[in-house]
C-alpha cells in the first residue's frame, strides 16, 4: 500500500472519532457549565444512532479490518448500546471482488507456476467476495471439483495500518475518558481473530480437525482441503455444492425436512462446542449448506476457536440451572465460565439471569438462547458495572443466536439441551 492510501486511511479513521467523540462530549461539557444533569440514557438513543451511522460509513468506505472491526463490535451486545448492534450488525463483508489479473497474480505466486499447470479451469467471476479473500470454482488436472480462496494480496499491509490507527484512537480515548469503554482488550481480540482468519494453513488444519470429529457422522460434510495446492495466501479445497440451510423452500422441494436439517446443524455445534471444545465461530447462512442427500455442509474455518477445559460443563450447569432456577448452581456455573464480579458480589449474576429468562418467549428457560435472550443478558451485563463477561461466553452465546435465529426461519427452535440429548436425525 502506497503512502498517499496510508495517509488517507488515517486521516479517515482520526477524523471519524473526532467526530463521534465531539458528539458524545460537547453535549456534557455544556451541561456540566449549565449545571444540568447528564443525559440519561433515552436521551443518549439519538446520539448512539449518529455515531453508529457514521462508523458504519467509515467501515463502507474502507472495507478490510473496518468490516470486521464493525463485525466484532456487532457482537459486544455486553459493552455497546443497542442502536450500534443494530446499525452495525448490518455490516456485511460481501466487497465488489478484485479483477481476475489480480486474483491470477496471487495464484501464480503462491504456486510458484502458472496457473494452468494446476488448473485445467479456473472461473474468472468469484463465488463469494468477502473483506479479506475471494473465491473461485476451479478445476484440478485430475479432474477434481475445487474451490480455490485467494487472499487479496495487499490486505495485510491495510490491516497493519488500519489497526495502529485503531490503537492510536483508543489509547486517545481511554487517556482523555475518566471512565472509558475498554477498547484496547477488544481490539486486542480483533487482531487475534484477524490473524487467525489471514492463515489459510490455521484454517486447513481447522477444517481437517473438524472433519476428523465428524468422521463417523454420515449427516455432516466438511470439504477437504487439498493441502499440496494450498499456502498461507491460498486455500484449495474440495468443492461441495448444496442449498443455503435457510431456504426452507428448497429443502422441503428436495423432500428433507427442515426439523431434522436443524437437528442436525444443532447436534454439529453442540458435540463442537460441548464435547469437543473446539468450533468454527461463524455460523451465518452463507457457511452452512444442506446437500440433495440431506448432509450439513460446513464452510470457512477461518475464525475457528478453542475454548478453555471444563466450558462445556460450566455451559451445560449454567443451562441446567437457569431451566431449573437452581441459585447456587447457577452462580457456581457462572464462575466455572469465567464470569467476575468487580466488587466481589456474584449475585449480581442472579439479577441478570432473571433479566435474561423474563425475555424468553415462555418466561423460562428452556434450552433455546434466543437472540432476545442473549440480547438482554449482554444488556445488563453492560448496564452493570460490576460484571465482567469472558469473551469466549460472547463468542458461544453469539453463536447459539444465531442458530436460534435460523431455526426461526425454518420454523423451528434450537434447543440446546435436546440436541445434547438426542443423536442426528
Amino acid at each position: 500500500m502506497n503512502l498517499p492510501t496510508r495517509i488517507r486511511r488515517s486521516l479517515r479513521v482520526g477524523w471519524t472519532a473526532g467526530v463521534v467523540w465531539s458528539l458524545y462530549k460537547v453535549p456534557g461539557y455544556w451541561r456540566r457549565l449549565t449545571r444540568r444533569p447528564a443525559r440519561t440514557e433515552a436521551e443518549l438513543s439519538p446520539t448512539h444512532e449518529r455515531a453508529a451511522r457514521h462508523i458504519l460509513a467509515l467501515a463502507l468506505d474502507l472495507r478490510g479490518v473496518m468490516i470486521k472491526m464493525c463485525q466484532a463490535v456487532a457482537t459486544r451486545s455486553d459493552m455497546f448500546p443497542k442502536e450500534f448492534i443494530d446499525r452495525l450488525k448490518q455490516c456485511h463483508d460481501a466487497v465488489p471482488p478484485k479483477s481476475f489479473e489480480v486474483v491470477r497474480g496471487v495464484v501464480e505466486r503462491e504456486l510458484g507456476k502458472p496457473l494452468d499447470a494446476v488448473f485445467v479451469e479456473f472461473e474468472e467471476r468469484p463465488i463469494a467476495s468477502a473483506s479479506l479473500a475471494q473465491v473461485h470454482r476451479a478445476r484440478l488436472q485430475d479432474g477434481r471439483e475445487v474451490a480455490v480462496k485467494v487472499q487479496y494480496p495487499d490486505i495485510e499491509d491495510i490491516i497493519r495500518t488500519d489497526l495502529a490507527n485503531m490503537r492510536r484512537v483508543c489509547r486517545v480515548y481511554e487517556y482523555f475518558d475518566p471512565q472509558p469503554i475498554e477498547l484496547l482488550p477488544l481490539l486486542t481480540e480483533l487482531t487475534t481473530h484477524l490473524s487467525y482468519e489471514l492463515d489459510f494453513v490455521r484454517e486447513a488444519d481447522c477444517a481437517e480437525r473438524v472433519r476428523e470429529l465428524f468422521a463417523d457422522d454420515a449427516h455432516v460434510k466438511v470439504p477437504q482441503m487439498i493441502r499440496e495446492w494450498s499456502t498461507r495466501r491460498l486455500l484449495v479445497m474440495e468443492l461441495v455444492g448444496g442449498m443455503k440451510i435457510t431456504d426452507k423452500a428448497a429443502l422441503e422441494k428436495a423432500g428433507l425436512d427442515p426439523a431434522d436439517v436443524l437437528q442436525d446443524l444443532m447436534h454439529v455445534y453442540v458435540r463442537m462446542i460441548l464435547a469437543a471444545g473446539f468450533f468454527q465461530a461463524d455460523p451465518h447462512p452463507g457457511n452452512l449448506f444442506v446437500t440433495p442427500e440431506g448432509q450439513v455442509v460446513v464452510l470457512d474455518f477461518g475464525l475457528s476457536k478453542e475454548l478453555p477445559e471444563g466450558f462445556g460443563l460450566g455451559l451445560f450447569e449454567l443451562m441446567f440451572s437457569l431451566m431449573t432456577f437452581n441459585e447456587s448452581a447457577m452462580l457456581r456455573a457462572f464462575d466455572e465460565l469465567g464470569f467476575r464480579s468487580k466488587s466481589g458480589d456474584n449475585t449480581t449474576f442472579l439479577a441478570i439471569a432473571r433479566r435474561m429468562i423474563a425475555r424468553s418467549d415462555t418466561g423460562a428457560f428452556e434450552g433455546e438462547f434466543t437472540e432476545d435472550m442473549t440480547d438482554e443478558l449482554f444488556e445488563a451485563i453492560r448496564e452493570d458495572p460490576v460484571a465482567e463477561v469472558p469473551s469466549d461466553f460472547v463468542l458461544v452465546a453469539r453463536v447459539f443466536s444465531l442458530l436460534s435465529g435460523i431455526a426461526h426461519t425454518l420454523g423451528s427452535r434450537a434447543n440446546v439441551l435436546q440436541a445434547m440429548s438426542g443423536a442426528p436425525s
